[in-house]
């Protein structure tokens, strides 16, 4: 009897414990911050050292991008980058509150509409898989398995097709 009443309180636990974890995303959406340093790679990659401050004064850290707009960062520069795939692909969207209008591709998995909202779920070799926010006229023009070329302006924003 209490071998039952063990399992069934470890068994209400685990639940409620794997709930709560499902329900707080620990990856963050997007991230403002200044840089602190730039390292240039060869395949227009760089390693970015900013500032973060949810770890406290003066303390960095690094991120790595892959990126056009890599050539144009520099120590100082407020930069402003998007998590996307679950924070395994950085994506910087602008740099000191300027658009860099940098292009991503891929194809089209599938098109959602939800209470008046349109969205795209996009899989890319590049990126993965994420789901976008699209303006109607913009999800009218699209099919599924379509390749599709974009950038991101503003978080909370539509994509803007290129």
């Amino acid at each position: 009897m209490k071998k039952a009443l063990f399992t069934g309180i470890f068994l209400i636990i685990a639940t409620v414990g794997w709930i709560w974890y499902s329900m707080n995303d620990l990856t963050p959406i997007s991230s403002t911050t200044h840089i602190v340093s730039v390292e240039l790679q060869a395949d227009s990659s760089c390693k970015v050292t900013v500032s973060d401050p949810s770890k406290g004064h003066n303390r960095t850290k690094t991120e790595t991008f892959e990126s056009p707009s890599c050539s144009k960062l520099k120590g100082g520069d407020e930069l402003t980058y998007r998590y996307l795939n679950e924070g395994k692909y950085l994506y910087i969207v602008s740099i000191n509150k300027e658009s860099t209008k940098d292009p991503l591709t891929g194809v089209i998995a599938k098109m959602i509409e939800h209470d008046g909202y349109f969205y795209i779920h996009v899989i890319s070799p590049v990126f993965g898989k994420e789901t976008f926010p699209i303006d109607k006229k913009d999800w009218k023009k699209l099919n599924i398995r379509s390749n599709i070329t974009f950038y991101i302006d503003h978080w909370k924003h539509n994509i803007e097709l290129l």
